[in-house]
């Protein structure tokens, strides 16, 4: 019969949409939907009886997903509430505190800028203190650089750097003797590695010049390894592809390396690529480099503004005003604590969105040069809240990213923290956007790659759990997957000390550290407490309604429940959620009840009851049905009742007539498995789309958020029909054959090869797949886009269609209880986090 609830907890409504059959072209497969206003119905309300259904002999049992799960000590609410207002209170103070950005000290860049002479013509420096910062800041090992993090890139780099400064300012002795010697012991392996898959941007223009300054400064290193000359070589190489038109023409990423590659740079010429603050792509080192050549005081503007910033050190780049925000926005929503800082999103987002361009973004409101990871994060942030972007932003990085990935093995690791960033952002296309799917495509590619080569040393040492992330990513996507799983992921895999890499590594501090997660931790098992509250009044419902005694029917209190926990996860919508769950328990039982148990007779007399709404009409029925006839019309009256006090109108007609609409169905699938009866492809998806019963589960308790839900905004949800296909193509490409197998008739595939004759399953299994991606993409603009429907209407519809996703991944996980089904319910619902 009808392959129904792939998991109970979804429905849908009456309205059938159309499935073209006569081409092979994705089809509007449904044009509207249920979602009619109140004053629709005329159907008349009635009070809740008092006659309660009677014992029936046992037929066969289910079990629940979850039987026993071993319980934890929480720490007293009242404690952990606290606590979570307070982290919440600092983490605010972040976002409001946020100016030009927080960064990490740069001793590559401090160098730099403290070989600036003084301006005044004296032999000393014109910035001493970042002198002083150089000789106070070296590591115990004898190396500059990040001290919790080695790259061998980033040492390299500071700490020549470093050394030339102090050779040419003669101070220092020490220090030099102590960085030689770390060099010496180490630069040959050093340079392997970062010649290998280690090495930062730029790493091949500057590091050979370092070593020419160091070499005319009588530095003791040993300039003859082949290691050194293979670098050198390399540069040469690069440099000859170098076009010096383009370089003084067109910003580029050399902009950000310009100290490595002097001899090129016509001084004068380059001045008019000069950001509006007088930075070079916001390069300390660059920056100083062109100011020692030219002496222009835009230059040294710049570079005293960071004196008076940092003090006594210069970061890798500044401004970083777009990438903090980026970057601590990211913290928020992926962690799953978005509903505590809206208003700090939207005034950071409204930052972004105004320094937003068509050609990208970059790290800093002055940046001339777009950044693909930044690029693709804001473009996704961006869309995430709404934000009008357009797609043609990646068709103008999309040839520099296609390029990152050809690169050989040993050279490409540097990209996959952006090509994730990217493969991350092509999920969320709309209708029409071919570029989000060609780079999703692409990205998937070079990612997948990335794993089998075990290529993860470079970008591990950026972020420790990439990999995990990676894996992650590609296991499911993000309109595939639920927010309560992919914020636990996330906060398993956070890592508050994760650094970023530009020539040098460098850390934001405002938008990774450990309140962000601690507050994660505590609000997701706070929420996951709340959520195991309200199983046991999901219980206590079901054996007062009888159920238990129901022996036909699938018990599935918890995995129902989860799927509702999953759909509105926050804190203030408990009545919606376990009225989504009861809709979602009655749906199940229904569809065994309809499905092989009753007789075609038997569902008559019960249409006819339910339609009448009269309890004294089910005298006839064998008492199991009187227990569902009763349960039905106890829970919907009080779902009535309780929804009158905040609409201030009665809803019983409105739900009745849903849910006769599913009853219909139900029945005309039954007539037709009587019959072996196989129907045209438009008569069958007329139905199906009903019968999946996601609209039903999902309007049943829309009315219970809390919120007045007017007539004209029920009317807008004309997208139901998307989450009834959606759900209805993967039911019935996970249970066809089983359907088939036991005499069913009418499913998608079967009706499809039906009316195509010559066409294979595996044909009609591709056709469907196209569906669902087409109907999946207009979910995401419904969702992300639609500012007329409060959002938590679209996120209750938009996560009932990722459920139905996530559940039939793999295979019927409702029906089989399948093992990632189950972890997946476990991790929602029991396993806190630690």
């Amino acid at each position: 019969m009808a392959p129904i609830l792939v998991s109970p907890t979804i429905s849908v409504s009456k309205s059938p949409g159309w499935v073209s059959t006569k081409t092979h072209g994705i089809s509007p497969i449904g044009k509207y939907s249920h979602a009619k206003s109140l004053a629709c119905h005329n159907m008349p309300s009635a009070v809740v009886a008092g006659e309660d259904a009677k014992t029936l002999q046992a037929y066969y049992q289910k079990p629940d997903y979850v039987h026993s799960v071993s319980t934890f000590k929480e720490a007293p609410l009242d404690e952990m509430d606290k606590r979570i207002e307070k982290l919440v209170s600092e983490i605010k103070g972040f976002f409001n505190s946020m100016e030009d950005g927080e960064i990490s000290p740069s001793a590559y860049d401090s160098a730099w800028v403290a070989r600036v002479p003084a301006i005044d013509g004296s032999a000393k420096p014109q910035f001493p203190q970042m002198v002083d910062w150089i000789l106070h800041n070296q590591l115990p090992d004898g190396s500059w650089g990040q001290k919790n993090r080695f790259l061998a890139c980033d040492r390299l780099l500071n700490t020549l750097s470093c050394l030339v400064t102090l050779a040419f300012w003669g101070i220092g002795n020490n220090q030099v003797n102590r960085g030689l010697d770390f060099l010496r012991r180490n630069t040959e392996g050093m340079i392997k590695e970062a010649l290998g898959h280690h090495r930062s941007k730029g790493f091949e223009m500057v590091f050979p010049v370092l070593l020419n300054e160091a070499k005319l400064l009588g530095l003791d290193f040993p300039y003859e390894l082949s290691v050194i000359k293979q670098i050198s070589e390399k540069r040469d190489s690069k440099l000859k592809k170098v076009s010096v038109e383009e370089l003084h023409n067109h910003p580029s990423t050399m902009l950000q390396c310009l100290e490595g590659i002097q001899e090129v740079v016509n001084w004068k010429n380059i001045l008019k690529l000069q950001s509006k603050d007088g930075s070079f792509s916001g390069s300390p080192a660059s920056t100083a480099c062109v100011f020692m050549q030219t002496g222009n005081k835009k230059c040294l503007r710049f570079l005293t503004s960071l004196l008076k910033k940092f003090g006594d050190h210069a970061p890798s780049m500044y401004p970083v005003d777009i990438a903090e925000r980026l970057r601590a926005v990211d913290s928020v929503e992926s962690l799953g604590l978005e509903r505590h800082f809206q208003t700090e999103i939207k005034q950071a987002m409204d930052y972004v969105f105004q320094y937003w361009s068509e050609r990208g973004i970059g790290f800093g409101r002055e940046s001339l040069v777009p950044d693909i990871d930044i690029t693709a994060t804001a473009f996704r942030l961006l869309r995430t809240f709404g934000y009008p972007v357009s797609s043609d932003v990646l068709q103008n990085i999309k040839g520099e990213a296609e390029e990152l990935c050809k690169q050989s093995g040993d050279e490409n690791s540097a990209g996959i923290i952006a090509i994730l960033s990217l493969y991350r952002c092509s999920q969320l296309n709309f209708p029409g956007e071919n570029v989000m799917r060609e780079i999703g495509a692409f990205a998937k590619d070079y990612l997948a790659k990335s794993l089998q080569s075990e290529n993860f040393s470079q970008a591990k040492a950026v972020k420790e759990n990439i990999r995990q992330e990676v894996e992650y990513a590609l296991s499911a996507r993000w309109n595939r997957n639920m927010p309560r799983l992919m914020a636990r992921n996330h906060i398993v895999s956070f890592n508050p000390d994760d650094l970023w890499l530009g020539k040098t590594l460098y850390h934001l501090p405002k938008a990774s550290n450990d309140k962000y997660l601690e507050l994660a931790k505590l609000d997701f098992n706070s929420i996951q407490a709340k959520h195991r509250s309200e199983i046991q009044h999901i219980k206590r419902w079901y054996k007062d309604c009888k159920f238990p005694q129901l022996d036909f029917t699938r018990h599935r209190e918890v995995a129902v429940y989860w799927t509702s926990s999953a759909a509105m996860f926050e804190p203030q919508y408990t009545d919606c959620r376990l009225d989504y769950a009861k809709a979602g328990l009655l749906a199940v039982i229904i569809d065994d009840l309809y499905d092989t148990y009753a007789t075609l007779q038997q569902l008559k007399l019960f249409n006819e009851a339910f339609e009448r709404w009269d309890p004294l009409q089910i005298d006839q029925l064998p008492e199991d049905m009187k227990i569902v006839f009763m349960g039905f019309y106890n829970t919907l009256t009080d779902i009535s009742e309780r929804a009158r006090k905040v609409q201030g109108r009665d809803v019983i007609p409105y739900l009745r007539q849903q849910w006769l609409d599913l009853l219909a169905s139900f029945t005309k699938e039954r007539e037709w498995m009587d019959k072996s009866y196989s129907p045209s492809l438009d008569e069958y998806w007329e139905n199906a789309e009903v019968s999946i019963a996601l609209e039903t589960t999902i309007l049943t308790p829309i009315f219970s958020t809390g919120d007045i839900l007017p007539d004209h905004i029920l009317d807008k949800l004309d997208f139901l029909n998307l989450v009834s296909q959606t759900g209805r193509l993967m039911n019935d490409y996970r249970t066809f054959q089983r359907e088939r197998d036991r005499g069913e008739l009418a499913s998608f595939v079967q009706c499809y090869m039906n009316e195509h004759p010559g066409c294979t399953e595996e044909e009609a299994l591709n056709y469907m797949e196209g569906l669902n991606e087409e109907a999946l993409s207009k979910l995401n603009y419904h969702f992300l886009m639609r500012a007329d429907i409060p959002k938590h209407y679209r996120t209750l519809l938009f996560n009932t269609a990722r459920i139905m996703q996530l559940i039939y991944r793999k295979e019927d996980g409702f029906l089989n209880a399948a093992e990632d089904l189950e972890d997946s319910i476990k991790k929602s619902l029991y396993e806190p986090l630690l």
